[in-house]
């Protein structure tokens, strides 16, 4: 039986902790310490860690993970380790233990590079995707049966992993994610993303690992459940941990976890483990617990969903704008902007339609003279980087689709495809491969039927090719193609006539280019925003338009307000009470504004950089937008006519303050945090050539050193932090990771900061900052300290002799401003 085959059947019970197996045999003398990495053992005492894969699977487990969670070049190298001789041990070992265990299966264990992919830090995709592939190769010819990708904390590393292992093998993927206690991953996404992104890439199951406590656990196991389509992974900690006599603890007992398992199995969970702290009496009571159920089929859900790094929308629930000015189409200053790779016109672009109400960005730089699959990869980067809204990769060209999706972070709306043999044959294996909704033209290689009945037999070829291709017709979204009503004026209301025709026949979701029905006329917000409301009130499901164009806004706003979709009319009246009338006249024909829609659908070429008479206000703006390139030059500009502590009072401080309450609201994630983070940092640099020249000077707002302790070789939530403290003005010391007790000792003798910053990630090395404080305090050093980590909690902190627990980066800025008084 292959593991799919397993899968289809019932439940799938995996191990439980690696890492609780090893101290506890420590403890015991049956396994030898001063090692880093487990991974080391694989090589030196490969009979150790077959006894691990030996109880689990006595304990009841039929997969069981290879001891190879950091084992990518990444983590192995530190340790001076070569990857393919450390996977293929780890791989032989639970080989041999499975072997003596007929219907068990190895999963190669992913676990994350430890470094912070782009964006948010400087790891590529391209690096991240390569250290995977080494690894999955490795592991698939040493003979595992699955590959587990687990504990990511970034889907985007997650689908750099799934390429690698999609591309080096045949296995199958179990794709998890950790979350933390808002739901959300460390880079701000959600389980509808993570689920539908998985789903898109063509995980076999999907689910989370590691995290909180288990009432934590079960809510998660209830948000996969609502969403996905695939089977559900559900592998919770025992508990969260402390420590006693030196040692990590996990109190949660094999009974209570096993009926929290129980309960996810109930709830649809097909498989199901442990993770921190778990032991083989912990799978053994979940195997027990679970014996007897029926596992729930799993259902194919039917929600459409298109996501951005951070969160999903969901198609049917209401219209959705798809914002159509990022395209070059009619604008010319757009067109310079991309000859010149002025990144700053694309992005002023997507903020404007956003703020005005857009829900996705449709993105189209196709024109002569540019790479456009190279230029459509810079801005997807660039959108995703600054926004977190979904974005609709617009392009004619396969190859481009191809590009783009290749790195866009999450499930892209995929425009298009059309009832043409030789578009279907290129463009459907690219979307089964990286996932999508696609946009499909209601047209073929006879043209666009003149009647709702003729695009209906269209989009009816396009949905059943598309099925036959793999591709769920959930993931296709028809346009039955606005029609120019000057020049096709019998045709142009066989579009809306379509619509519920596609809707009810094909089941799948609609979109419009609504614009081109005025081409050629006059004031053509009147009849763009007539043709709307009816296409609207057809059952239209996502609309690309301006949503500058407040006419358009208006008959958006009436629609959902007159149709329930605006509870009590709250949206409507928060919008209208206090404003101007809405006025069609004037609108469209050259009248400067916002309102209006210039020559063609993509509207007037107005873009740039914002523009505000206040240039501190502008400069708090840049900030909060995280418009980076723009932040050197008004810093520059500022400085002519300010000094240096007034713009970082009133402005950077302030910025920063707002993005950082966002963040603590969930209103903003990580990803936006550090891209303002680096915003403020060009900034700086201008302030530091300024005072360079002057010969003038500003002194740090207090000194601290940090380090990640003895042990552990994380450092990604410590250069967060770091980053962060440093550009609210206080001077970091970045001791690095695996610092010893003693190093730490003598920075704060020599350095005399006042506070002094410890992290861990790793359960086994929590016990060294213990040291690290006690070593500290015996030497009676003045300095507060603080301490985080994901294993921590603010018990733990206060237990071992810690002034403060920094859950984030934005406590510890809080923690300093306290300690410093500044």
């Amino acid at each position: 039986m292959t593991f799919r085959e397993a899968l289809k059947e019932g439940f799938v019970f995996f191990d439980g902790s690696m890492g609780a197996l090893l101290q506890g045999m420590q403890a015991e003398g049956r396994c030898p310490e001063g090692w880093k990495l487990p991974e080391e053992l694989n090589l030196s005492n490969p009979d150790i860690i077959e006894a691990v894969h030996e109880e689990y699977l006595a304990a009841g487990a039929n997969v069981v993970l290879t001891n190879t969670f950091g084992g990518t070049r990444c983590k192995l190298d530190e340790a001076g380790l070569a990857v393919e001789e450390t996977v293929s041990a780890a791989v032989a070992a639970a080989r041999r233990a499975a072997a003596r265990h007929p219907g068990s299966f190895v999963a190669l264990d992913i676990g994350p590079t430890g470094k912070l992919l782009e964006p948010m830090g400087t790891f590529s995709f391209d690096e991240a995707y390569e250290a995977f592939a080494e690894q999955v190769r490795a592991g698939a010819a040493a003979g595992a049966d699955l590959a587990l990708i687990e504990t990511m904390s970034d889907p985007y590393e997650m689908k750099a992993a799934i390429l690698a292992v999609k591309e080096h093998s045949d296995l199958p993927v179990v794709a998890s994610a950790t979350f933390q206690d808002n739901n959300r991953t460390l880079s701000g996404a959600d389980p509808a993303a993570v689920a539908a992104m998985m789903e898109g890439l063509g995980a076999d199951a999907v689910g989370f690992n590691c995290g909180g406590d288990l009432e934590h656990a079960r809510e998660l196991a209830r948000e996969f459940v609502r969403w996905s389509s695939l089977p559900v992974f559900m592998e919770p900690n025992a508990g969260l941990p402390t420590v006693e006599n030196g040692r990590t603890v996990f109190k949660v007992g094999p009974e209570e976890f096993a009926q929290t398992l129980k309960q996810g199995a109930m709830d649809g969970v097909r498989l199901l483990g442990g993770c921190c702290g778990t032991t083989p009496a912990h799978i053994a009571a979940m195997t027990r617990a679970c014996r007897g159920l029926q596992p729930l089929p799993v259902p194919d859900k039917r929600n459409v969903l298109v996501t951005s790094w951070s969160g999903a929308l969901e198609l049917g629930k209401g219209p959705l704008i798809v914002g159509e000015r990022i395209n070059p189409t009619g604008k010319k200053k757009f067109r310079e902007a991309l000859l010149d790779n002025d990144m700053n016109y694309v992005l002023n672009e997507g903020k404007r339609q956003l703020d005005a109400g857009a829900h996705i960005l449709d993105v189209n730089v196709g024109l002569p003279g540019i790479d456009e699959a190279d230029m459509m990869i810079r801005a997807v980067r660039e959108l995703q980087r600054t926004f977190p809204a979904p974005l609709q990769i617009d392009s004619s060209e396969p190859e481009v689709l191809e590009k783009a999706l290749r790195y866009y972070n999450g499930k892209a709306l995929v425009n298009s495809v059309n009832g043409k043999q030789a578009v279907m044959d290129a463009v459907f294996p690219v979307v089964k491969k990286y996932g999508g909704v696609l946009v499909a033209l209601a047209l073929d290689e006879d043209g666009i039927p003149d009647t709702a009945e003729g695009r209906l037999r269209v989009a009816r070829k396009i949905v059943e090719k598309a099925e036959a291709m793999g591709i769920d017709r959930k993931n296709i979204i028809v346009d039955t193609l606005t029609m120019t009503v000057s020049s096709q004026q019998k045709e142009a209301m066989e579009t809306v006539r379509a619509i519920p025709m596609v809707k009810k026949e094909l089941g799948v979701a609609t979109i419009l280019g609504v614009s081109n029905i005025s081409f050629g006329l006059p004031q053509r917000d009147v009849i763009n925003s007539v043709f709307f409301g009816a296409a609207l009130n057809a059952g239209l499901d996502a609309c690309i338009i301006n949503p500058l164009s407040e006419p358009m806004m208006a008959v958006w706003r009436s629609h959902r307000a007159l149709f329930g979709l605006d509870e009590n009319c709250l949206e409507y009246i928060g919008t209208y009470s206090a404003a101007a009338p809405v006025s069609m006249a004037g609108a469209g024909n050259g009248v400067p504004g916002p309102a209006r829609s210039e020559g063609g659908a993509a509207g007037p070429d107005t873009a740039g950089a914002p523009k505000n008479s206040d240039r501190i206000e502008e400069m708090k703006d840049v900030i909060i937008s995280g418009m980076r390139d723009l932040s050197k030059p008004l810093a520059e500009e500022l400085l002519q006519k300010y000094a240096p502590v007034e713009i970082i009072d009133r402005c950077i401080v302030p910025a920063l303050d707002a993005v950082g309450k966002d963040y603590e609201k969930g209103k903003k994630f990580l990803p936006q945090l550090l891209l303002s983070a680096d915003t403020v940092s060009r900034a700086f640099e201008a302030i530091k050539e300024h005072l360079e020249k002057t010969g003038a000077k500003t002194e740090p707002k207090g000194s601290i050193v940090i380090a990640t302790v003895h042990g552990d070789i994380h450092d990604i939530g410590k250069n967060i932090v770091k980053a962060m403290l440093e550009n609210y003005g206080y001077a970091v010391l970045d001791l690095g990771k695996d610092v010893p007790p003693e190093q730490v000792v003598q920075a704060v003798k020599d350095e005399k900061p006042g506070i002094v910053g410890l992290s861990a990630l790793m359960t086994t090395t929590v016990a060294n900052m213990e040291k690290t404080i006690r070593m500290i305090r015996e030497q009676n050093l003045p300095v507060k300290i603080m301490v985080g980590g994901a294993v921590l909690t603010p018990e733990y902190a206060e237990r071992i002799g810690a002034d403060f627990y920094g859950k984030d980066a934005m406590a510890s800025v809080a923690i300093a401003r306290g300690v410093f008084g500044k």
